[in-house]
């Protein structure tokens, strides 16, 4: 069990801060919340098997929920969620295994669903894991179909792949940019009749007015309003609010990734990025990756005509500022895979940027934590701290909702019944740069 006592709660519930409460936690759920009294003085508890946590002038929210990201080939991945306070992460294209001609390339290589059940049976520690399947593209797909995806050509096609990714045990159908308008109404149709939701691009041929108006769980980079590939797709300016307006009125959500959008459009930011403290923590392998792919973005981007660096950017953070206006739900997500996107110090760099698009810190945190819990349906579980949930808490020094940095310099992490301290998540993270260094 974890008693934390004395401290002051971000229930996520609300806005407002709970003063001098404690929290006990048993078995990774937490048990009671009440006044800072102790919650120990039932006979039936044992204190010799408690874990005291002093708690006065501290502060306590819910784990981060990061709703795009690609659990890749980095082993560290897992380790650096978890002490950067990321409880619960939302996978975006699901694999089932090592491919070789993956692995040469760099690709992803874990077994999602493998990994999702040893996480959950607590065999490996992590955050907590939902997933897609393999992608859902058009014929000829936008990568090489030597990847875990399907070039959908017939209904029967998307009948049998849903089915089996709904047998196999995935959350959601992620579905992608060159679909056409049949193929993503078949899905959309089979995938309600197996009652599983479609997440994913607005596919090019489709437009963001249909795939709002049917209703898909969430759209994904604010594609759809702007088309990186494709501008001469992108929403007028003058038409904004009125789309923004039917997310919000179709109860789609709305995952920015502004980290992946700022990144891939600034390469005149590259050395920055590079001297950033999170590079510490990758192989040269995946730094090499990263620095390839950012010269492929740049040199498609030029070719496509974007407009870089902050123009590009001042756009993101317009739509935002028409989704919050109009009520349109917003998610924190980072799209781990882009370059100089990093597992755990990426969400809270996503948190400054979703601050400069507009929200308050509390609409930051609620795109973290609540928003995406009720995304995922699972709202009952995670998301808020209440009793019965379970306990995937963040332990601070200062009132986050005044100050979002203090998410990043925690005092210690909460997941699955075990307390990562400070001086553990350093210790965690000293040993994941050393071993990148030799």
């Amino acid at each position: 069990m974890i008693l934390i006592k004395n401290v002051n709660i971000l229930t996520m519930t609300d806005g407002n801060v709970r003063r001098n409460q404690s929290l006990l936690i048993r078995d990774g759920i937490i048990e009671a919340v009440g006044s800072s009294l102790s919650l120990l003085e039932d006979e039936d508890n044992d204190n010799d098997n408690v874990i005291l946590i002093d708690g006065t002038g501290k502060y306590v929210m819910p784990g981060l929920i990061n709703m795009h990201t690609h659990l890749g080939d980095n082993k560290d991945d897992l380790m650096l969620y978890l002490v950067n306070g990321v409880t619960t992460i939302r996978n975006m294209w699901g694999y089932e295994g090592i491919r070789l001609i993956n692995w040469l390339f760099g690709t992803r290589v874990f077994n999602h669903l493998k990994l999702k059940k040893e996480v959950d049976q607590g065999i490996v520690e992590g955050p907590n894991i939902y997933t897609s399947g393999s992608l859902l593209d058009g014929d000829p797909p936008v990568f090489p179909k030597y990847m875990y995806l399907h070039a959908l050509k017939d209904r029967e096609q998307v009948q049998q792949i849903i089915k089996k990714q709904v047998n196999q045990g995935y959350d959601f159908i992620k579905i992608y940019h060159a679909l056409s308008r049949q193929n993503f109404d078949d899905i959309i149709e089979i995938s309600r009749d197996y009652d599983i939701p479609v997440a994913g691009h607005v596919p090019d041929s489709v437009g963001i007015r249909h795939v709002l108006e049917s209703k898909v769980q969430s759209i994904e980079h604010l594609y759809g309003f702007i088309n990186p590939y494709r501008p001469e797709l992108n929403v007028k300016k003058d038409d904004i609010k009125k789309i923004a307006f039917l997310a919000a009125t179709n109860h789609v959500w709305n995952c920015p990734t502004l980290i992946a959008n700022e990144r891939l459009a600034n390469y005149d930011r590259q050395q920055e990025f590079e001297d950033e403290e999170q590079m510490q923590y990758l192989s040269k392998k995946n730094k090499q990756a990263m620095r390839t792919l950012l010269k492929a973005s740049k040199q498609l981007y030029a070719k496509r005509g974007v407009q870089g660096n902050h123009k590009y950017m001042e756009d993101f953070y317009y739509i935002i500022q028409q989704l919050k206006n109009e009520g349109a739900a917003i998610l924190l997500g980072t799209d781990k895979a882009v370059p100089y996107v990093v597992a755990g110090f990426s969400e809270h760099i996503e948190m400054q940027l979703l601050s400069q698009a507009g929200l308050s810190n509390y609409e930051v945190i609620q795109a973290a934590t609540v928003n995406a819990a009720k995304c995922l349906k699972k709202e009952k579980e995670i998301g808020t701290i209440e009793k019965g949930k379970k306990a995937d808490l963040i332990l601070m020094q200062d009132n986050p909702l005044e100050d979002l940095q203090t998410i990043q310099r925690h005092v210690g992490v909460v997941k699955s019944g075990r307390f990562y301290s400070r001086d553990m998540c350093d210790s965690i993270l000293d040993r994941i740069k050393k071993s990148h260094k030799r």
